[in-house]
């Protein structure tokens, strides 16, 4: 009988010991890792409304400095109903656009599973606006990763080279040639500015052939090697290219992309009866419909003459 009780009484120790530290000020079970012990830890704090992420999941252990912050406004308190509200800001945000359209986020990824709001809207061009911002690293470390936490989809490389200042960029560039003399090879994903990163990579995926004459006539000025010796490549842009030309031979009529009265169905069957092509081409529809695909990349599917991807 005794042994029972004193059991009794170390199930409530522990449990009131559990309980104290997920409640406690998160700053400080980050700091001091009193409640996650390391990055094994199968401890996961409860579950943010909307996101379906832990809070442990959302910020890793081994990140604690940048995200403490977020980690005190998402999981100090026991009921996230109370921590967590549709017109509550972080206090550590300082971009005027995230505090303009964080509401607005937190109703779409309520309604549709993700906060990329398309373009559209004065939300969605804002969202487009925190991309932008984003790669041109004009966002705080905490900002950034609060966009992570909540899978906001920043720019793709299409997306960058669409919005950049071309003769800006082009300047940064010859900048970037005199200094490390490489013949114009920029790593993709320059750490430095990773803006100039992709907007390389995106020309160099345009070619010569394709992008705009006064522009070409402006690389072409410089000296801009125009084929990259490292070695990178896009997944997505390989496949497309692949699955383009093979639906182009089989329409007709190719200039027009919504032109279906001169496509040979027969022909477009066979290229969709190649498995991984049927797949691939649902993957992007999925992307898509879950908010996760670029409107650039949205506008390359759409060119697939002969086919409605969407409803592959």
């Amino acid at each position: 009988m005794l042994s029972s009780l004193i059991i009794q009484k170390l199930v409530q120790v522990v449990t009131l010991a559990i309980v104290s530290c997920i409640n406690v000020a998160n700053v400080h079970s980050y700091q001091n890792g009193n409640c996650l012990k390391n990055n094994q830890s199968n401890v996961h704090l409860q579950k943010i409304s909307n996101f379906g992420l832990s809070c442990h999941d959302r910020f890793p252990e081994n990140d604690r400095r940048r995200n403490k912050n977020i980690i005190a406004h998402y999981c100090s308190s026991s009921s996230q109903e109370d921590s967590f509200s549709d017109d509550e800001l972080p206090s550590f945000v300082q971009s005027i656009v995230l505090k303009q359209v964080y509401p607005a986020m937190i109703k779409h990824t309520k309604e549709y599973g993700n906060p990329n709001i398309p373009l559209g809207n004065n939300d969605g061009k804002k969202c487009k606006t925190l991309r932008r911002l984003a790669f041109q690293k004009k966002l705080t470390d905490e900002e950034m990763a609060l966009l992570e936490g909540m899978n906001f989809r920043f720019n793709s490389l299409e997306e960058v080279y669409d919005e950049a200042d071309f003769d800006e960029c082009l300047e940064r560039l010859l900048k970037y040639e005199e200094e490390y003399k490489t013949n114009y090879q920029i790593p993709k994903k320059y750490k430095p500015d990773p803006e100039l990163g992709a907007w390389v990579t995106m020309i160099r995926r345009i070619g010569r052939d394709n992008i705009p004459r006064d522009r070409r006539e402006k690389l072409d000025a410089i000296n801009f090697a125009w084929i990259s010796t490292r070695k990178c490549g896009s997944s997505f842009m390989s496949n497309f290219r692949l699955i383009k030309e093979k639906l182009d031979k089989c329409c007709l009529v190719c200039q027009d992309q919504d032109t279906t009265q001169n496509t040979d169905e027969d022909c477009v069957k066979e290229v969709l009866n190649d498995v991984d092509v049927k797949k691939w081409i649902r993957a992007q529809a999925d992307a898509a419909k879950n908010g996760n695909l670029s409107d650039a990349r949205i506008d390359f599917m759409d060119q697939l003459p002969g086919i409605s991807w969407r409803n592959i």
